[in-house]
């Protein structure tokens, strides 16, 4: 336990494994769920039974068999059961993993739980051999949190909805929308469900779920079958999700760091070698996210958009990293924006006025 302070450390006791940093402990059970997620900083319980139960559904919608799902496909639904190996891939002092396999059916899922020392997410990096037909497989993670709206991520920003089915409207939302991250949160604490590339979603009571796969035979009799990698993970934290982090956590999962650069030699301390910091801007003031960043269409200018995610008001200072000519902001098309006044400029720091979940394109000259 020597590594508690700033490491991961993994408790290997027959098919039941457990991995813990200074923050979390998760238990992965026989079964290949997790058993449990202990968030040691705020002294609970994240999971309110199994975590990350993998459920597959009869899925044979009525029409447009490629683009729906019945609103009673939980009706033919099952468990999918049991694991057949339960190993520790993984024993760093920084990162620890578990990797689950089940063979079902004529498929193969193969999921890796691993934890980074310092981290209070949980990643799922998932590798299905999938050979199914008309079926659909979703994860659910029953959860300590209970809340009348969960928040989906959209483009640029975010969308509340209802937990519950008390109304038609609340019903027809079984299945919903959302791009990196869902989120359930009570005043203190919440939940988010983080993903790289998987869109449907559902909230209903307590148990935030995730569709991984489907098998429709129309228009391609061959749709998803082959091989699929993807990661889902589970993120508790302290606060809502406005105020942890949740936008950036999802950021993160979606771009990963990567090595680059070569590492400097004794003779020569700096040649090959990255700066210590790079990058364009800096933000302080009002959280802006970015949305995308180019060169223009008819120039070397750059192009950086940016948003505010959250749904706040303020001021934002971009800080960058060079010296910058002008700066101006403009429109969809790249044209200046007359609608709005220009942004003040001091030194390298370009002062913004932001509104709330409002979408800011910035022309710069280097």
């Amino acid at each position: 336990m020597s590594q508690a302070a700033t490491g991961v450390w993994i408790e290997d006791v027959g098919e039941r494994k457990a991995v813990e940093n200074r923050l979390l402990r998760i238990v992965i059970g026989t079964d290949g769920c997790l058993e449990q997620v202990y968030d040691k900083l705020a002294d609970r319980e994240v999971l309110d039974g199994r975590g990350n139960q993998l459920w597959a559904y009869v899925d044979k919608p009525r029409e447009w068999d490629a683009w729906d799902i019945d609103s009673r496909y939980e009706l033919g639904g099952e468990e999918v059961n049991g694991a057949d190996e339960i190993r520790v891939v993984e024993r760093g002092p920084l990162r620890a993993a578990v990797r689950v396999e089940r063979a079902w059916r004529g498929s193969r899922i193969i999921q890796t739980y691993r934890l980074l020392a310092g981290s209070c997410r949980v990643d799922i990096e998932t590798h299905v051999e999938w050979h199914e037909r008309q079926v659909l497989i979703r994860a659910l993670f029953p959860l300590t949190v209970r809340s009348h709206e969960a928040t989906f991520e959209t483009m640029y920003g975010a969308v509340r909805r209802p937990t519950h089915r008390n109304t038609s409207w609340d019903a027809a939302r079984f299945e919903v929308s959302a791009h990196r991250f869902a989120d359930l949160s009570e005043p203190g604490y919440g939940v988010a469900l983080l993903n790289d590339g998987k869109y449907g979603h559902s909230a209903h009571n307590n148990v935030l779920g995730i569709s991984l796969l489907r098998s429709p035979v129309y228009p391609d009799p061959l749709a998803d079958q082959g091989e699929h990698r993807f990661t889902y993970s589970l993120f508790p934290h302290r606060e809502d999700w406005t105020q942890a982090g949740v936008v950036q956590e999802a950021f993160d999962l979606n771009s990963p760091l990567f090595a680059s650069g070569s590492v400097p030699s004794e003779s020569v301390p700096n040649e090959g070698a990255l700066p210590f910091e790079s990058g364009l801007a800096s933000v302080e003031g009002l959280a802006l996210s970015l949305g995308s960043l180019k060169r223009a269409e008819d120039s070397e200018d750059f192009i950086l958009r940016l948003y505010e995610p959250h749904g706040a008001r303020g001021k934002s200072v971009l800080n960058f990293c060079q010296e910058i000519k002008w700066a101006e902001i403009v429109d969809l098309l790249e044209e200046v924006d007359t609608s709005r006044s220009a942004p003040r400029l001091d030194g390298n720091a370009l002062l913004l006025e932001v509104q709330p979940l409002e979408v800011i394109t910035l022309r710069v000259a280097l």
